[in-house]
């Protein structure tokens, strides 16, 4: 790919993660401030978990094309927030077994339908940069993908939930975030010492020549 093919692309992401950063903001502002409004418990926590990914289409947004060190740094960030996802993912499976929220339909409809049509519309707009092994494009394509995954996911909770008012279905779909955002987290450092070993690699062999 020429250089001009590479500008035109990058531009092309940062125009994108830049809003996909303003939807999400759109959205988690939106749902938390209806969630309050309805005192729902479910719509305050859907709604603020939409922060996470603010912060990493943000971060992305603001480090992309700034030099291999800011991006770096952006890239070792996002995958803190992703782990950082999953431990409190993981903490709220156990607040939900302790203290099991009372199930609640409607907030369960709402959230459900937004996040899928969001979740994938975002997949969408990202999807041409499925493939790319650039650290900061890596963590947001598997974001979004993660989050494609647990909607979908939601969608079936949401139903168990009308169906049969029960909490384990969101536990379980709980879980499966935790596992992704686990998953995701470690395969964006693994890449980073990867780009860091071969770096460092190159270096050397310069060196001694």
């Amino acid at each position: 790919m020429s250089e001009t093919q590479d500008a035109s692309e990058a531009l092309i992401y940062r125009r994108t993660i830049m809003l996909i950063a303003a939807l999400v903001l759109a959205i988690c502002l939106g749902e938390t401030l209806y969630g309050l409004a309805l005192d729902s418990r479910f719509l305050i926590r859907d709604g603020l978990e939409w922060a996470y990914d603010v912060v990493i289409f943000a971060t992305a947004a603001a480090a992309f094309g700034r030099g291999l060190r800011a991006e770096r740094r952006a890239a070792f960030a996002l995958a803190a927030v992703l782990l950082g996802a999953c431990l409190v993912t993981t903490w709220q499976i156990w607040r939900a077994f302790v203290d099991p929220p009372e199930v609640e339909p409607f907030s369960i409809t709402v959230a459900g339908m937004l996040i899928i049509a969001e979740s994938w519309a975002v997949v969408a707009l990202l999807w041409r940069f499925r493939r790319s092994h650039h650290p900061v494009i890596e963590a947001t394509w598997l974001s979004a993908r993660n989050d494609a995954a647990t909607s979908t996911l939601y969608a079936l909770a949401m139903m168990a939930a009308r169906f049969a008012p029960v909490t384990w279905p969101q536990m379980a779909v709980d879980a499966i975030s935790a596992i992704l955002c686990l998953q995701a987290g470690v395969q964006i450092l693994r890449e980073l010492m990867r780009s860091k070993g071969s770096e460092f690699a190159t270096e050397k062999e310069g060196a001694m020549t």
